[in-house]
């Protein structure tokens, strides 16, 4: 399965939940192709319709200063995820299957914002997610931190 999500202004997608900011997070579920233009390879397990709203550290560079996903920076990044407590929900994007595209990160109850092992990487932005969208329970890989054909991290 395949879930991809993007950052959008307008309705779009299988499920979407509104950020504090006033756009649109937006994730479609199963999606062999890339839905829209915008949209970044996540973890399907991090999407839920019934999931909780919340607090999220949302990583997003912009596509011309995409990482490469075997860069020191990004195996360290996921290395310290698999320290930490576990969040709610994590996942890392990918846009192919060479580069990391940002993360999302989503502390569990009581866990701050600012443990976010991706901030590392970039500038996160702390933003609220509406329900309808972030699923729980995702876990998180190791101790292998090898990929699949560019797919996103934790994702099997």
């Amino acid at each position: 399965m395949t879930a991809w999500l993007a950052l959008l202004t307008t309705p779009a997608g299988d499920l979407s939940a509104r950020l504090d900011d006033g756009r649109l997070l937006v994730g479609w579920v199963d999606a062999d192709r890339r839905p829209h233009p915008d949209a970044r390879r996540c973890d399907p397990e991090l999407l839920d319709a019934e999931g909780a709203a919340a607090r999220v550290s949302l990583l997003w560079p912009p596509r011309d200063a995409l990482p490469l996903f075997d860069d020191p920076a990004v195996v360290h990044a996921r290395r310290e995820a698999r320290r930490r407590s576990a969040p709610r929900c994590a996942s890392t994007f990918t846009v192919d299957s060479r580069h990391f595209a940002g993360s999302i990160w989503v502390p569990a109850a009581g866990d701050r914002l600012e443990d976010d092992p991706f901030r590392l990487l970039g500038r996160p932005e702390l933003l609220g997610v509406g329900a309808g969208l972030l699923g729980a329970g995702v876990r998180l890989g190791g101790p292998a931190q090898e990929r699949n054909a560019g797919a996103p991290w934790p994702a099997r």
